[in-house]
């Protein structure tokens, strides 16, 4: 039976171009915290699906190369200096001319700071674009969220804004002035092929690799170690874990707590240690580039912020395959089943959370369990390639099929 042309148009496949994509974060390279992360999985990922993208980034210092290549995905820094008068109008002028030159079918924005005004400004109705925004945006940690108007004029001139959760969603769209109809909800993203799945054989080769790399990081064969990673902004859920960790070490004397991250009140974390005189079992490394050791390394890992907002480090220490113990959150609720995937405590016990602590180190066949589950449970909730479509949307544009691709000619017929 011959088909006809509209028989043809109905079966054939349309298949999206390729696009050329720009993912602008200030942050990204030195590459020291969960942000960077994030562009970096989410670069490598719309780079495999056939797409070119390249990273544009902050040149804070006069000696960093301008161009270099990361994971065979192009950088390109963009000066902007610390201390003349009109550094930031210098600096945006210069980031919006750089996207003009690119020919671009879309724009990725990683925050809601001026990077995002300035394109919103520069691109709006020209090149679509999308801001991703996460737990950390300005006004999100204030009991209203608040929104300058610039910040408020970029949401709203978005093609789509991608929150990390649904926490963050809410806090956007509590605003009286967002009308955006397409604030969503997009999960943390992870290269999951990137994680290396924690082994318990090699525990010891991995603290000893840390140890030669950091000093003030050696730990022994026999000492327990938890880890903990987050954004050092004042969340009191820290503070509790330190109050919980004066308890565990009556238990397991030998045992290290490494806090990894940075943050504004990193000062106010270091003075509670110093405050319960536990400078000689927590340690604040600062930041990894590199995660992989440090999860091969520990025995547990620990969540015990209170707010509801996501976590890379959780979500990247579960993956790896790391037992967890975290409180309940909005975010937990959604990842970790308690005594399945974790053990969940509640956010204002810091008894529970020490002696969620002490079970889980006490017991290796718990911590295992937990650890195998959660990986599961990590790799269903994080997958980038279960998000990466919410940030391409926006840009994709169908291929157009010509007439003598739709029908080929029977030459048999002829």
């Amino acid at each position: 039976m011959e088909k006809t042309l509209g028989d043809q148009d109905k079966t054939s496949p349309v298949k999206p171009l390729p696009l050329k994509i720009a993912i602008v974060s200030r942050r990204f390279w030195p590459y020291s915290g969960t942000t960077e992360f994030a562009v970096a999985d989410l670069a490598s990922q719309i780079k495999r699906l056939g797409h070119a993208v390249e990273i544009l980034t902050v040149r804070w210092e006069k000696n960093w190369p301008l161009y270099f290549d990361y994971d065979e995905i192009p950088i390109r820094r963009i000066n902007r200096s610390a201390s003349h008068p009109w550094r930031s109008f210098h600096y945006l002028r210069s980031l919006t001319r750089e996207l003009k030159q690119l020919e671009l079918d879309g724009i990725i924005v990683f925050g809601l700071d001026e990077e995002a005004w300035a394109i919103s400004r520069a691109f709006s109705g020209k090149i679509p674009f999308v801001i991703r925004i996460d737990n950390h945006f300005p006004g999100a940690k204030n009991e209203v969220s608040e929104l300058t108007p610039r910040q408020l004029f970029a949401v709203n001139s978005a093609q789509r804004v991608l929150t990390d959760s649904l926490w963050t969603q809410q806090r956007v769209l509590e605003y009286p002035g967002v009308t955006n109809p397409h604030v969503n909800v997009a999960h943390e993203g992870i290269l999951l092929d990137k994680i290396k799945e924690r082994q318990h054989s090699l525990q010891s080769d991995s603290r000893v690799a840390i140890s030669d790399a950091h000093p003030v990081l050696m730990i022994g064969s026999d000492q327990p170690l938890v880890i903990c990673g987050a954004a050092l902004d004042g969340d009191s859920g820290l503070f509790d874990l330190i109050d919980a960790w004066a308890r565990v070490i009556t238990q397991f004397p030998k045992s290290k707590l490494w806090i990894l991250g940075d943050g504004p009140k990193s000062r106010d974390v270091w003075t509670k240690i110093l405050e319960k005189h536990l400078v000689q079992s927590v340690i604040m490394p600062g930041s990894f580039d590199d995660t992989h050791e440090i999860f091969q390394a520990a025995d547990l890992y620990v969540h015990p912020l209170k707010s509801d907002e996501s976590c890379g480090f959780l979500a990247r220490a579960l993956a790896a395959g790391v037992g967890t113990v975290v409180t309940s959150t909005q975010f937990t609720q959604t990842v970790i089943e308690n005594n399945v995937s974790g053990l969940v405590i509640h956010p204002d016990d810091p008894r529970a959370l020490g002696d969620a602590i002490i079970l889980a180190l006490g017991n290796p066949d718990l911590r295992k369990r937990l650890g195998q589950e959660g990986q599961i449970s990590a790799i269903k909730q994080f997958d980038i390639q279960n998000s990466v479509r919410d940030f391409l949307l926006p840009f994709e544009k169908p291929q157009t099929l010509r007439l003598s691709d739709s029908i080929k000619p029977d030459r048999d017929n002829l």
